[in-house]
């Protein structure tokens, strides 16, 4: 939508008068970027901002006035050069499609940059697990100096003319989507578990490797967690341990043998991937409480 300027409050079928601006935009792996810089005049200043994707908005510069973030335009106008005590600068994060009216009175000079993120694709990208939330919510007007000071990074890269600064602004890229939405990875790890991408990565390798385990480093590298951690948060998403997942789908493997074909226990017992019909025994009788011959026998009949 048009930025919207008048020497007072905007009515109803009243022209407007659009203030200079410049702007420079760039995408990066997973996400677009528009940079733009409002100089001011004597007048009102209202836009809407939505988006078709999840958009974070960083209000860099406020110069001779004050910016406020809305989901619905102010009626009336905004104040003039608000004596707000906050700092300069703010971010506002909304979810796709969701109306957001940035509005300020008289000011001289505003400098913003608008990030537009493509879950797929950074869902894609982050292949260390970072689980982003199913359902996101509008946040008007916060705080987090990390997040500011990484979007005025980018916004410098935006604006760059080199080309080598692609790298460079991947990076920035990443770091943002990290910190903006660690907070649901991080309260999902603090109870304990492994976030549900990390949990399908980590067994689609274990199931791959069912008869040549995967080391307990190996899967907490996937992680990008310890191997203590790790273990403990892979108790707490399946209820076992790794060691006995592994034992838990050898058994399953064996109990769809043992119903679907003829072969002997100790046929049974190796393509299952135990050592002996000794072992299968013992493990079977762990997991289900009775031999497999018995098992199978009480299915049969």
């Amino acid at each position: 939508m048009t930025i919207q300027w008048a020497d007072r409050a905007p009515t109803s079928g009243q022209p407007f008068e659009e203030g200079p601006r410049t702007s420079c935009s760039r995408s990066w792996t997973g996400i677009s970027v528009e940079v733009v810089d409002l100089h001011g005049r004597a007048g009102w200043h209202l836009e809407d901002l939505r988006s078709q994707q999840p958009r974070l908005t960083a209000v860099l510069e406020e110069i001779g006035g004050r910016v406020e973030m809305r989901l619905a335009p102010p009626c009336p106008a905004p104040a003039r050069n608000s004596a707000s005590q906050r700092p300069d600068g703010h971010l506002t994060f909304i979810p796709a499609g969701t109306p957001v009216w940035e509005c300020a009175g008289r000011f001289r000079y505003i400098r913003r940059v608008v990030i537009d993120f493509d879950i797929p694709a950074l869902t894609a990208r982050f292949d260390c697990g970072l689980e982003f939330p199913s359902h996101f919510v509008p946040r008007l007007m916060f705080s987090d100096t990390r997040v500011q000071a990484l979007a005025g990074l980018l916004a410098d890269a935006c604006a760059s003319p080199h080309l080598d600064s692609r790298s460079y602004g991947d990076s920035l890229a990443l770091a943002i989507v990290y910190n903006l939405f660690r907070p649901a990875l991080a309260a999902r790890q603090k109870r304990g578990g492994l976030a549900p991408a990390q949990l399908r990565r980590v067994t689609a390798r274990m199931a791959e490797s069912l008869f040549d385990p995967t080391s307990i480093e190996d899967l907490a590298d996937m992680t990008g967690l310890s191997a203590s951690y790790f273990s403990r948060a892979f108790k707490a998403s399946t209820g076992m341990a790794p060691h006995r997942w592994y034992l838990t789908e050898r058994v399953r493997r064996a109990q769809r043998a043992l119903l679907e074909t003829n072969d002997s226990l100790a046929e049974v017992a190796l393509a299952s991937g135990f050592a002996d019909q000794s072992h299968f025994t013992r493990a079977f009788r762990t997991i289900t409480g009775a031999s497999p011959g018995a098992w199978r026998k009480s299915r049969e009949a």
